[in-house]
């Protein structure tokens, strides 16, 4: 493509890590910006449409997901654009396991399955909210971010507060609560269509059933070692943060004192990029047997000397980065019990006959 007419129609908004975004309009220019419509950090430039991910991958960008505006409406906030999480590894495989479980439930309902239709629907309602929560929270990010670097100078590391720590703080919790709910569908057909546990709504009871008479079955060993709180599985931590930020404390409570980090990623070439950094906590088994049995600091000394603790990322992981994480895994593992489903996909077409009373196209 020789000229900007010839390019799609499509603006692409990048959204990476740390609330750095990436804005290609219709042409070869790609605006790296601290936040949408913020600092610039630098522009790039991609020979062919498809090449933008790959160009932002090989300079290092964490891409945690796109939004595609492909039309006037949707430009002008009259339409929701199309958001789609993407993984490092499996492109955009939220979204490709989003459809799949729409056509099971379709398939299912065609066929008078309507347990499956039912509990598949919400699966795929599941990974979708969960995809739109991700986008929440990467904008919250975005906007902080922004609004961190409008009058103040790039830093190594500084720990801040502002008024838009609290947005990013129920965008945290928000998608923490919907994954939760996903987690729990999972399990149910689990339990149900693969295990043959009837009553079984929660990943909770499912470990318990599988514990008490093990099938063994390849994927239920893949659900204890998940679960397994002794090997630090990615389930058993996903669910303990749930649970503290639930239960005992929400997250900028968490150990009585928190801040946002502006601190920088260094990236392939010698690119220095500021981000948001919200450090989750490092051991949150130990964190909630502390905060359940007494408060966390006995003096207002002890919770000033604890203000000025540095976080790292190796140890504390950020939170939009953990949470871009977990939603991949998840569909991941909704992607594994597809191939358990007593029905498989069947591509969603309507015709005359599944047609009740007229149609308007506006």
């Amino acid at each position: 493509m020789d000229s900007n007419s010839e390019w799609p129609g499509v603006l692409r908004v990048v959204w990476i890590a740390g609330g750095i975004v990436a804005v290609n309009e219709p042409g070869p220019d790609i605006q790296i910006n601290a936040g949408m419509a913020g600092h610039n950090i630098c522009m790039l430039r991609i020979s062919t449409f498809a090449s933008l991910f790959e160009t932002l991958q090989e300079k290092g960008f964490p891409i945690l997901g796109t939004t595609f505006v492909v039309s006037p409406a949707e430009l002008q906030g009259l339409r929701r654009p199309d958001f789609r999480a993407m993984s490092p590894s499996k492109s955009w495989i939220v979204w490709d396991v989003t459809q799949k479980w729409r056509q099971i439930a379709f398939a299912a309902g065609q066929s008078g399955g309507m347990s499956l239709m039912d509990v598949a629907s919400r699966i795929a309602s599941g990974l979708r909210y969960s995809e739109m929560r991700l986008h929440d929270l990467a904008t919250a990010y975005s906007v902080q971010l922004r609004g961190r670097l409008h009058e103040n100078k790039v830093k190594d590391y500084q720990a801040f507060k502002d008024t838009n720590s609290f947005e990013v703080y129920k965008a945290i919790h928000a998608l923490f609560w919907e994954m939760a709910v996903l987690r729990d569908t999972l399990a149910e057909f689990a339990a149900v269509f693969c295990f043959s546990r009837v009553g079984v709504r929660s990943l909770r009871g499912l470990r318990k059933s599988l514990n008490e008479n093990l099938p063994g079955d390849p994927l239920a060993d893949e659900i204890l070692r998940a679960t397994d709180q002794s090997s630090r599985g990615w389930l058993a931590t996903f669910t303990s943060y749930r649970n503290f930020f639930t239960h005992i404390a929400p997250m900028e409570q968490a150990a009585n004192i928190a801040f946002a980090v502006q601190d920088v990623r260094n990236l392939s070439g010698g690119l220095s990029i500021p981000q948001v950094y919200y450090a989750l906590p490092r051991d949150i088994e130990e964190l909630t047997r502390k905060r359940s049995q007494s408060i966390f600091f006995n003096s207002l000394e002890e919770l000033s000397d604890a203000s000025s603790h540095r976080h790292e990322r190796n140890s504390e992981p950020d939170a939009l980065d953990y949470l871009h994480g977990c939603i991949n895994q998840f569909a991941e593992l909704a992607l594994m019990l597809i191939a358990r489903s007593p029905v498989a996909p069947k591509p969603i077409r309507i015709g005359p006959e599944d047609i009740i009373g007229g149609i308007e196209v506006t």
